[in-house]
């Protein structure tokens, strides 16, 4: 190979032209570093050159590439090493963009060793839009040996290779990202799996949940239906004060019954966020005295005595959920019996501000201060031992909590060991004027126009509910045991209305009325569900099998006779 003071000019200029048709092929830094290092730089004739690129993680310089003794068995560093920006003769080139020629290394404090000590050496930065990305660098072992035509075509071969240097970094960079991104792609469909596996298995696991929760509602409202009803008959007759005061007993324990049932289902809505509270006219006199006979009923083997107390600022009547106000205190009521065996239990009403406070306290066991916040944590007891969640219920006071919240009140307390405890709920303080009812009597319906009733119902007890109910506002019935013995009456004998379970042996509800409904010679009947299905579901499956009405057990006298003065 020709030494570098044996190329003239035209050697120069075929050596950079071939340098650059060369250059025009390459696409990775590594085929561009090593064209550099072992054609162009070995071209010219040096013994040795390290072409450096910056890393622009570190901000070191990193040796790429070489040609020489760094290089001996072709395209392989020897022992590389790594120069900060500013140290040494490259990294000031580096940080200068200027090139530089040392003519006597032994003479440059910044000279850095590598494989060998040289005594010329010549660096020139690979610079782009005024940023340094590299640096070519060759020493030799003369003193003198580089010249200004050495650093000419240094300066010329750097400037031809900065352009498609940073291309190549692009590039490479282009390709780092999409490996990244495919492998986030690929972490993100399996993530992905995963996530419909763990839908898949929720959705069976809540199918089985409101399953379960559809059947023991329908079994559990099926008795209530009965005892709720027949105890609202019972009321309508001639009893005693005491009976009749029994009979009050059954039928608010029974609906408040019916009201916990309707929690238990209203239980996983509350979890995901999803219960809506609704508003009503709450006759606050009427709640609390219900809410303490509830209690006290069931817990008659208890003297200590409840008191009710009503400030004269309250108002008679306020916007609320009723049923969810009753539910939380009748828990705080029953809790407040359970632990208090003997003085008194206080519940008071009273304003405040803009507030409503329901204020149970009593002179029972207390709370240790540390157990506080724990009692309305889900499932937590101060004791397991003797303190547990009034009967029925299965929600207790982190439910109660939950409840209040929701209705933009609160629920606290404050209690001392040995002398008693307070629980405040506050609601917000809406008025509103009272609704007045009729002085209970018969409930008549409006017309004297009969109507050619069917039941159908499976039930023997809810049959005969019906029919007593039926019977005292002056009507008639058939009775069906099933939904074929319905479809067998109706082919036989036009009515006007018919009263239809859901869930029957033999035939549902549902598809006797599609059979009804589809048989074009006979004429139609309304249709009116009384099922203890009650899930929504069930509402929007009856309307699309044909009815025309949709109550719940347990039945609810005035809408149903509501409903027979509308169709008459």
């Amino acid at each position: 190979m020709s030494r570098s003071e044996d190329l003239n000019s035209e050697d120069y200029l075929k050596l950079l032209s071939t340098f650059a048709l060369d250059l025009l092929q390459k696409s990775s830094l590594d085929e561009i570093f090593w064209l550099i290092a072992d054609r162009a730089i070995a071209g010219i004739g040096f013994d040795d050159c390290v072409i450096y690129l910056i890393d622009r993680t570190t901000g070191e310089l990193v040796q790429a590439a070489a040609y020489g003794p760094k290089s001996a068995e072709g395209r392989v560093i020897v022992d590389p090493i790594t120069i900060p920006i500013g140290d040494g003769i490259v990294g000031s080139v580096a940080a200068n963009l200027k090139p530089e020629r040392i003519q006597d290394t032994r003479l440059d404090s910044r000279y850095i060793l590598d494989d060998e000590f040289r005594l010329s050496e010549l660096a020139v930065p690979i610079v782009l839009h005024g940023e340094c990305i590299g640096v070519i660098d060759s020493e030799n072992s003369k003193v003198n040996f580089y010249t200004e035509k050495h650093e000419e075509i240094f300066v010329t071969i750097a400037s031809m290779a900065a352009t498609k240097i940073s291309d190549a970094m692009r590039e490479e960079e282009l390709q780092s990202t999409v490996r990244q991104l495919k492998i986030v792609q690929d972490m993100l469909a399996a993530q992905a799996d995963e996530l419909m596996s763990a839908k898949e298995m929720a959705d069976s696991s809540n199918r089985a949940k409101s399953t379960f929760l559809a059947t023991m509602s329908h079994e559990i409202r099926t008795p209530l239906n009965a005892i709720i009803g027949m105890s609202d008959l019972m009321r309508d007759t001639s009893l005693s004060a005491e009976q009749f005061e029994f009979a009050n007993i059954i039928w608010d324990s029974s609906n408040h019954l019916l009201n916990l049932i309707t929690d238990i289902l209203d239980f996983s809505k509350i979890e995901a966020n999803e219960l809506r509270i609704s508003e009503n006219t709450i006759d606050l006199k009427s709640l609390v005295e219900a809410s303490v006979r509830v209690c006290t009923s069931a817990n008659a083997e208890n003297q200590v005595p409840v008191l009710i107390k009503c400030d004269p600022s309250v108002p008679e009547c306020i916007l609320g959920d009723e049923p969810r106000v009753r539910q939380i205190l009748v828990n705080l009521i029953g809790n407040a019996i359970k632990f208090t065996s003997e003085g008194q239990i206080t519940v008071s009403v009273r304003a405040q501000a803009e507030n409503l406070l329901f204020a149970i306290s009593d002179t029972g066991v207390g709370i240790p201060s540390s157990d506080i916040e724990k009692i309305f944590s889900p499932f937590q007891q101060v004791d397991s031992s003797h303190s547990r969640e009034y009967e029925g219920t299965g929600l207790g006071l982190s439910i109660a909590r939950r409840l209040s919240r929701l209705m933009s009140g609160d629920l606290t307390v404050n209690s001392t060991v040995g002398v008693g405890t307070e629980f405040v709920l506050s609601l917000p303080l809406r008025v509103v004027s009272p609704q007045r009812e009729e002085p209970r009597g018969r409930i008549e319906v409006e017309t004297s126009k009969k109507l050619k009733i069917l039941i159908v119902e499976d039930n023997p007890v809810n049959r005969l509910l019906a029919v007593k109910i039926l019977g005292q506002v002056g009507f008639a019935a058939d009775v069906a045991v099933d939904g074929l013995e319905a479809v067998e009456f109706v082919n036989k004998s036009p009515y006007d209305l018919i009263f239809m379970d859901l869930q029957m042996p033999v035939m549902d509800g549902y598809e006797a009325m599609r059979k009804i409904r589809s048989n074009v010679a006979i004429s139609q009947p309304r249709f009116i569900v009384i099922s203890a299905n009650v899930q929504p579901q069930d509402v929007s499956n009856s309307y699309n099998a044909g009815a025309d009405g949709f109550l719940p057990k347990p039945i609810d006298r005035k809408a149903l006779v509501d409903i027979i003065n509308a169709i008459s």
